[in-house]
């Protein structure tokens, strides 16, 4: 129930920003907003037209009334500018804008210091907060970035009083003079783990009815209100219960001091407070305050759309020693080593989203989902081996049965429309080692060979990146040519028996496999490689990986398509391993994507990237010069994912779960990182990643971010980022094993690699946002 006491302080506090707010309309006029939409996280877009001598405030109608509540706040451009509500949008009659002078600014929170003043001085000072200043270690009156929220954060293995916050990272907030004009602080909860402490250190009202102090809670595995991963929510000291209204209110003020919030704020309902949430749950309905409950963060996560997609075909349920086609969805029970082209992807144990399934899933524009016991469910049992329709969303997934001609239209549209000839330069006709090759030579030792040659001249520590060499694309057509093979090959590529019968074609490749593995080669190559395998010392294992003209390319992401070979000492000349190698160029999930994109087959060519064997390592990961998965933003974290020893995060075992860190990328703080959550194969208390070896990876990371940002012409591209893979190696060093830029990159470049051929190709085609001539 509401009392009638907060019912009257609530109204006052309505007034109170009315006269507040209408006392300024001297120095200022409502203008007309140009554009008004909604964006995919559901927020509300207001685009009005500035000018550089005023600065514009968006009001809002949040609660039941007339009175108009600031939420945002920007200066003018001279431009349109696009003024932001944070939370879920409002209808469009339910907004305003203002247009305040920059001579004449306004104190639209009356705290006695100007807008304007107070807006170009953020973080400082906060434009929509009347609190008093503070210590900057004691916390802020804005948090602006998800990095600032990191540093007044804390996680406790025990909170006593309020268990809901064991384990989990928050922070404090108190706002001051609710009823009247509210103050907003939040704590700095490392320097002030109690409400008293601070407010009895800077003289501010710390308890009473005119008093909202609780957490805010940052939940990385939940599905936040706009639907992505990762949301915070709030609730009050000792899981308190509030009335509707003031959970509304405090709702919108901390929504409007922490400006960079994307519709991920929520209410916590714990379960010593559900009751209420009930018997107000009408109210709730009717606002644009989410919920989320503590029973479902309690429980184990039974859903991630790993990436956002729909698509068209059978589904069907596989085990790992089955070969899906190209139209089949297909439900793993666990996750495949490798996967060649299919129309979606369901998976009943939890992946990776670095895991090459993943990758492969982001690069082909296709469905992923993990669903937990997707099997038990009767309506997808009744839909097995038919046609359907797979839309996945971050927080449900669509099934629905669909028509032969909805599957056969959707495939029609989605393949390229000409051939496509990979880069292709056969000039380069000797083994070099990584230090004479530079990053234009992609065309002739491929991207995964170059990118790694061009990381030893970045200037890092001089055992990051291994030593090694690079056999050019001349030595596998050189091979080819010597034994006939491509001649052979061509007319078995163009039957139609073997294009269109899947079982036949696996089985001719597999054939002509074989005979690339025991085929002989020129005196002059085998000479060559006995040079090259001179060169590492005796009794070493040799790592030879794949390193082909269609893999770490524009729209072509080739991850885990072909087969890497370690040359163990006892198994003689090196030519053995580089012929495996070679041979995978033509493996049935390889050959079958490169026909889907339409690649020319005979113009693909398979380079070998030659470095001592790893074995034995610590641990091994993949990071990205971003944060993809939980979007904190380009400028301030990079993504860690590190699994013990040799687990791979890219082809992850059975109930492998690994460490995710989000590491904060400016180096002239203080080494701050948040742990998403610990890999399950090791004790929580330990981090695989130490501090040691996140200082060295956010030095290594910004500077192969950095040098291939330029190498990549990028630098105007905000989309660009780098993945790398590393390891831990046996000797406790770090090791940086692979590098290309992050997969979405491609999606938004401007600017991309270009293959020389006398006509002009696009690659890929079709091509939504550039081209390769």
């Amino acid at each position: 129930m509401i009392s009638p006491k907060f019912l009257l302080t609530f109204k006052c506090w309505l007034l109170l920003t009315f006269i507040f707010f209408f006392s300024h309309l001297s120095a200022q006029n409502e203008i007309t907003v140009n554009n008004f939409t909604i964006n995919n996280k559901g927020q509300a877009e207001i685009s009005v037209t500035s000018d550089e001598n005023h600065y514009y405030i968006l009001s809002a109608l949040p609660f039941d009334n007339e009175i108009l509540f600031p939420i945002s706040i920007q200066e003018g451009t001279g431009n349109l500018i696009t003024l932001t509500d944070v939370l879920q949008a409002l209808s469009s009659n339910q907004y305003k804008v203002h247009e305040y002078p920059i001579s004449n600014p306004a104190d639209i929170d009356n705290d006695g210091i100007d807008d304007y003043t107070e807006l170009i001085n953020i973080p400082e000072m906060a434009p929509l907060n009347a609190a008093i200043s503070i210590d900057e270690d004691a916390g802020n009156l804005i948090i602006n970035e998800f990095s600032t929220f990191n540093e007044l954060s804390r996680t406790f293995e025990q909170v006593q009083w309020s268990e809901f916050l064991n384990n989990r990272r928050y922070a404090k907030f108190l706002i001051s003079d609710f009823n009247g004009v509210p103050q907003v602080y939040f704590l700095n909860i490392n320097n002030y783990e109690s409400h008293a402490d601070f407010s009895n250190a800077f003289g501010i009202e710390g308890a009473g009815q005119n008093v909202s102090k609780g957490n805010i809670i940052f939940l990385p595995s939940q599905i936040s209100n706009n639907g992505s991963l990762g949301t915070f929510v709030f609730n009050y000291s000792n899981g308190a219960a509030a009335s509707f209204e003031k959970i509304q209110k405090t709702h919108e003020l901390l929504a409007r001091n922490m400006p960079f919030i994307e519709n991920n704020i929520s209410y916590y309902v714990t379960e010593n407070v559900q009751s209420n949430y009930e018997a107000d749950s009408s109210l709730f309905n009717n606002s644009r305050v989410s919920v989320i409950f503590e029973s479902e963060v309690s429980s184990e996560l039974d859903y991630w759309g790993l990436n956002i997609s729909e698509g068209y075909g059978i589904l069907r349920q596989m085990s790992l020693n089955e070969i899906p086609g190209i139209k089949d969805i297909v439900i793993y029970e666990n996750i495949p080593n490798s996967l060649p082209r299919v129309s979606g992807i369901i998976t009943s144990e939890i992946q990776t989203p670095l895991s090459h399934v993943n990758l492969r899933a982001i690069q082909d524009g296709i469905p992923n989902a993990f669903i937990r016991n997707v099997l038990n469910n009767p309506d997808v049992q009744k839909l097995l081996n038919q046609y359907v329709y797979f839309r996945v969303d971050q927080d449900k997934f669509i099934l629905e049965e669909a028509s032969v001609q909805d599957v056969n239209e959707w495939f029609a549209n989605s393949r390229p429309v000409e051939t496509q000839f990979p880069p292709l330069n056969l000039s380069e006709r000797k083994i070099k080692n990584l230090t004479e090759i530079s990053f234009d030579m992609y065309d002739s030792f491929g991207a995964k060979c170059s990118n790694l040659a061009s990381m030893k001249k970045f200037g890092l520590a001089e055992e990051t990146i291994p030593d090694g060499y690079g056999v050019p694309f001349y030595f596998y057509h050189s091979f080819m040519e010597h034994n006939n093979f491509i001649e052979e090959i061509r007319p078995i590529i163009e039957d139609e028996y073997f294009k269109n019968n899947r079982t036949y074609r696996d089985s001719i490749l597999k054939v002509f496999r074989t005979k690339i593995k025991n085929a002989s080669m020129p005196d002059w190559m085998m000479d060559d490689l006995s040079v090259l395998q001179a060169n590492f010392p005796d009794g070493s294992s040799i790592r030879c990986r794949s390193s082909s003209n269609n893999e770490d390319l524009p729209g072509f992401n080739g991850a885990g398509l072909y087969t890497s070979k370690t040359q163990h000492p006892d198994e003689g000349h090196i030519s053995k391993s580089i012929k495996q190698v070679f041979a995978s160029l033509w493996n049935l999930r390889a050959y079958d994507e490169r026909e889907f994109y339409k690649i020319d087959h005979l113009s693909s060519s398979m380079g070998v990237l030659c470095h001592l064997n790893f074995k034995n390592e610590v641990a091994n990961g993949v990071a990205v010069s971003d944060d993809p998965l939980y979007e904190t933003g380009n400028a301030e974290f990079f993504y860690l994912n590190t699994q013990l020893g040799e687990d791979l995060v890219t082809n992850p075992g059975a109930q492998s779960i690994p460490e995710e860190i989000l590491l904060d990328k400016n180096p002239e703080n203080e080494l701050q990182y948040i742990v998403i959550r610990n890999s399950n194969l090791v004790n929580d208390s330990i981090l695989l990643m130490s501090e040691k070896y996140l200082l060295e990876m956010r030095q290594n990371l910004r500077i192969i971010h950095d040098e291939f940002k330029q190498l990549y012409d990028a630098e105007e591209n905000e989309s660009f980022a780098i993945e790398i893979e590393y390891k831990i190696d046996k000797n406790n060093i770090l090791v940086i094993k692979q590098a290309r830029p992050w997969i979405e990159f491609w999606e938004n470049a401007k600017n991309n690699l270009v293959t020389e051929r006398a006509e002009i190709l696009v690659y890929p085609n079709p091509a939504s946002t550039q081209i390769v001539i």
